[in-house]
């Protein structure tokens, strides 16, 4: 029950308990929550206060309303490993989902400056640039570097619709050893956001991505800016050797 002598708002311990029905399966994803007239008889509560931990619910993605019907618990997002060594589009189409790419930029030789993070700063790589649609919607957008020596002639390729993990094994015959992941929230800049059809000033997950060849570490650098409303982004980790 509600506790009214504790420091935390009514309407958060509301939707503390209803998030924890959510989440062990009491209220299942499509079932409707009960109404806010039945939620503040029970809870002894004003139906204002009610509507507060509906809108937290709302924010949180656990439920959604539905106009003239009610308010139903949202089933959880698609789940995509982010970091997939055979590539985005595979960590797409492994969850069934089909994806369209559209470039935003071709692949081109370009002179990084003013790059920190990027292992090419102070030097030239290939760089190219495309949004990840799905279910068509824009869910991701990938800038990505890659070294000029090792995949020469990339330029000469038209590879922004393709599946990049794809062109690096059947034509140059590499696969990535390993690599590492930095997970950063960030706003994106303008161009970015309008083209994942955000809201300016809306926060996106940032992935910062370092792929290591055999012989040629760091030989493939991308930033990657998902949108984490439509799909929940996850890495898979095992146990150290």
């Amino acid at each position: 029950m509600l506790n009214p002598n504790s420091p935390v708002p009514l309407y958060h311990q509301l939707a503390e308990i209803l998030s924890e029905r959510i989440r062990s399966g009491q209220y299942l994803p499509g079932q409707a929550i009960p109404s806010e007239t039945v939620l503040a008889g029970q809870y002894g509560i004003g139906r204002p206060t009610v509507r507060q931990a509906m809108d937290l619910l709302v924010q949180k993605k656990l439920v959604l309303r539905k106009r003239g019907a009610g308010t139903f618990v949202q089933a959880p997002a698609p789940s995509v490993d982010l970091f997939s060594l055979a590539g985005t589009s595979q960590a797409f189409l492994t969850k069934g989902i089909e994806i369209e790419k559209i470039p935003v930029r071709p692949v081109s030789l370009v002179t990084i400056t003013s790059q920190p993070d990027n292992p090419f700063d102070g030097s030239s790589a290939y760089f190219l640039s495309r949004v990840i649609r799905a279910q068509e919607i824009p869910v991701l957008k990938e800038e990505i570097y890659l070294d000029p020596e090792l995949f020469r002639g990339l330029d000469r390729m038209d590879v922004a619709a393709k599946s990049l993990s794809r062109v690096v094994a059947d034509l140059y015959h590499l696969v990535p050893e390993n690599g590492t992941q930095t997970f950063r929230v960030a706003i994106p800049d303008p161009d970015t956001a309008a083209q994942l059809a955000l809201e300016p000033d809306t926060p996106v997950l940032t992935v910062h991505r370092e792929l290591n060849f055999p012989r040629a570490p760091k030989a493939v650098y991308a930033v990657l800016y998902c949108r984490t409303d439509r799909f929940a982004f996850s890495q898979t980790i095992g146990s150290p050797a």
